[in-house]
Order: C-alpha cells, then structure tokens, then sequence
C-alpha cells in the first residue's frame, strides 16, 4: 500500500475527494439529458455510470456508509437495466433520470454533513426502495417466482440472482484490518473460515456491508491495545474471526472477537438519555439491553472518529439483514469478547 499519511482523516478526505468526482459525473449526465428532447443513452454512458456507482458502493462500504453503499448499489441497478434493456421507453427513461436525480441528491446532502462532521442519515434507504419498486414493475410481465433476494434487477428487469461466496470479502477485511490496525496502533489477526460458501448476491452483499462495520467497531471500540491486553493477562494479539455455515434452507453467519465486551452501563445510560427503555433496567435481559445497540442512530461514543460513532452503522446493518429475510442477535462477555449471530433464509418457509 506504500506510506500512508499521519493524519487520522487522511481516508475520510480521500473518500469526500473521490465521491465528489463521481457524483459530478452523474450530475453531467442527468443535466445532458435533461437538454436533449428525445432522451438517447449510449452504452459507453451507462457503462461509464455503472463503473462509477461502483466505486461509489465500494468506497462508502469500506468507510462504515451502508446505507450510502445500498444508495449507489440501487443506482447500479439502473444503470445494469440499461445496459442490457434493448428499447427502454420514453416513460422509463424519464422516470430513470428523476431517480438519479434523487440519488445525486442524497449524495450531496450527505457529504455536506460528513464535512461539517455532522451525523450521516439513513434517508438513502428511502431512495433505495423508490429504485426497487420501479425496477419490480418494469417488466412485471416476465416476472419469476421465488424468494425476493433471489432475484435481480438486470435484462428485461429481473432475472436469477447468481451464487457467490465470499472469497471477495477477504481482502476487504484484510485492507481494513491494515488501515485500523495502523491509525489505532492495535495488533490482531483476521480469521475466516467457510470463505468457500456460495449464497445469492443480495446475501453476500448484506454480510459483506455487516462485517466491514462490525469489524470497524470490534477494532474501533472491542480490541485492546497490546500493552493492555497483557495487563489485562491476554494474549498480545487480539483475535476477529468470521465463520460462515450453510444448510439446505438456511446461511449462518458468525462474526467474533475476543475484546473487552460491550459496556452495559454505558448502553443503558444512553437509552436511558435518549428515552428508549420501556421497563425497569432490572427487568431487562441482557440480550435486550445488546438489542438496543440495533436501534437508528444509536451509539455510547461522545465524539464521532473516522472508524465509528457517527450514530449510523448497526442500525442500518440489521435494516438490510432484515429486508432479505435475516435477523442479528449479540452476545457478550466482559472482557472476554462480543459475538454476533446472523442468519438468513434460502428457501420461502
């Protein structure tokens, strides 16, 4: 990777640098369009646009942005449709250039507020289902029957989502655990078994988007530094593990490490400042009390880094985990480590 900067936020700048360009590019293109009376898209256009909310979706996972990610990964839908939709009409073209004009929205108004270290939202979520829904209809004559995450939006609107596993996520995880490892000065190793297990892609991209973040916060938040972790009796190095299972009808995935745990004082504290506990603590199981770290914009951190406590994150992951049928559940023990449990259906029960 050669020498990276000293800065702390030498990634965040590269980030907003980089997606101001592409987001200028898309702009370019809807105002073009917007001039011409017939609307013509090229194919070096579309192809062009669909490598640029590429990056766009690359980029933003990797810096914690899911539902920035999901943003761009709809708008890289749109532009698979055109690439493989021979006669698009004049309608679908119009209602084309409105969505992107929504997503380009959405872009600037976030990265208005990553500038100003405001908190990220989750709005793109609501662009994100505006694109399915017209995606879903655009061919609804040919529409295949099956579970939803099985299908996606590419020749004629849909077809089978192809199977794919999750060697692509090892490097992810492996650039990540380099940049961290190095800005927060903590030893750890990365281990991953069932690499080799192939799901449907909207699978794979929700667990891949789950263990960036969750990596982000087990590193940010869970793993000592090593002269603590002796302290403490452990072992020097600290340990992130993924494993990753399937059955006929079902995928489990299991993503741990072997930090200082979650602090249950500090969780309930800040439900407590925020107004979310329905009962008395006392009441309240521990696996509750985890439960809430999954609620929208939660987070005990006081200043937001570039890593995590931007009050986005776990809120957004279990929405995506939940929108293809998955649920998440966390464990935790002090000092020992946090766990987190997913599971996702394959077939319709």
């Amino acid at each position: 990777m050669g020498n990276l900067p000293e800065s702390p936020d030498f990634l965040q700048e590269l980030f907003l640098e980089e997606t101001w360009k592409n987001i200028d590019r898309l702009d370019e293109f809807i105002e073009s369009k917007t001039k011409e009376e017939k609307i013509v898209v090229t194919p070096s256009e579309v192809d062009s646009l669909f490598r640029t909310m590429h990056s766009i979706k690359g980029t933003s996972s990797m810096m914690g942005y899911p539902a920035f990610s999901e943003t761009a990964h709809s708008a890289e839908d749109l532009f698979s449709y055109l690439r493989e939709e021979e006669n698009p009409t004049d309608k679908d073209l119009d209602t084309i250039l409105q969505l992107l004009r929504m997503v380009s929205g959405y872009f600037k108004r976030e990265l208005r507020r990553m500038e100003t270290e405001d908190d990220v939202t989750d709005f793109g979520w609501s662009v994100v289902r505006r694109i399915k829904n017209f995606l879903a209809h655009v061919d609804s004559d040919n529409e295949p029957e099956g579970p939803s995450y099985q299908i996606a939006y590419t020749r004629k609107g849909k077809k089978w989502i192809p199977y794919t596993d999750f060697s692509a996520l090892i490097p992810q995880m492996e650039r990540l655990a380099s940049i961290m490892g190095r800005d927060l000065e903590k030893e750890f190793i990365v281990k991953v078994s069932g690499a080799g297990t192939e799901v449907p892609r909207d699978i794979y991209d929700k667990v891949s988007m789950a263990v960036i973040q969750m990596m982000k916060n087990s590193m940010d938040h869970g793993l000592e530094k090593t002269e603590d972790r002796i302290k403490m009796g452990k072992t020097p190095v600290g340990e992130i593990s993924l494993e990753i299972q399937k059955t006929p009808q079902r995928v489990f995935v299991v993503f741990r490490d072997d930090g200082r745990g979650l602090d249950k004082k500090k969780i309930l504290q800040t439900a407590e400042e925020k107004g979310l506990m329905k009962k008395p603590v006392r009441e309240c199981e521990d696996s509750e009390i985890y439960a809430l770290l999954l609620r929208s914009g939660f987070t005990t951190k006081s200043k937001a880094t570039m890593f995590s406590g931007r009050g986005v994150g776990m809120d957004v992951v279990n929405a995506a985990i939940s929108s293809v049928g998955g649920s998440i559940r966390i464990e935790s023990k002090e000092f020992m480590g946090t766990t987190f449990f997913m599971e996702f259906p394959l077939t319709t029960e």
